[in-house]
């Protein structure tokens, strides 16, 4: 009976567990489609760097989002041209942070090469990261990677 009642309230805490992190998902997931809907202040930016000879074209497209000074949204479009051996191929990538108080809560990322296109959603909370959905064992460690690129790149914007 005793074993019984042990695995029933580890079920117990497991599924709130679980519950709270898909609340906190979802919560996240409202936020971002509210920046995504909003009016707020728009700036955009691009970057051309043409390297022949390296067989390399990239055309960058930088665009935020911005209410007062809290920062909403960044997005880094990436459209990238390689050319080697008479073979050229291309590729878009884009990462895009989304920001609550000025505190990252999630980031999405893509990368797209001919038909094959890769799509990575990582959320935070509180300063960490909370789910992810890039199942890698180089995971967790992009997580901090944009964690940390978010933090550094908000001292930058935001003074």
């Amino acid at each position: 009976m005793k074993t019984h009642t042990f695995f029933i309230i580890v079920f117990l805490m497991i599924t709130k567990s679980y519950s709270q992190e898909t609340s906190k998902i979802k919560d996240i997931d409202v936020i971002v489609n509210t920046i995504n809907q909003s009016n707020y202040q728009i700036t955009r930016d691009t970057i051309i760097l043409d390297k022949p000879e390296y067989g390399l074209k990239t055309k960058t497209y930088l665009t935020m989002k911005v209410d007062k000074n809290q920062l909403k949204k960044y997005e880094n479009l990436v459209y990238t041209t390689m050319s080697l051996d008479g073979n050229s191929r291309e590729m878009t990538t884009s990462t895009t942070f989304y920001y609550n108080e000025n505190k990252l809560i999630k980031v999405e990322e893509y990368m797209m090469e001919g038909s094959n296109k890769k799509v990575m959603d990582w959320y935070y909370f509180e300063d960490k990261p909370l789910y992810y959905t890039l199942k890698s064992e180089k995971a967790e460690g992009r997580a901090k990677l944009l964690l940390s690129m978010s933090e550094a790149m908000l001292k930058q914007i935001i003074k």
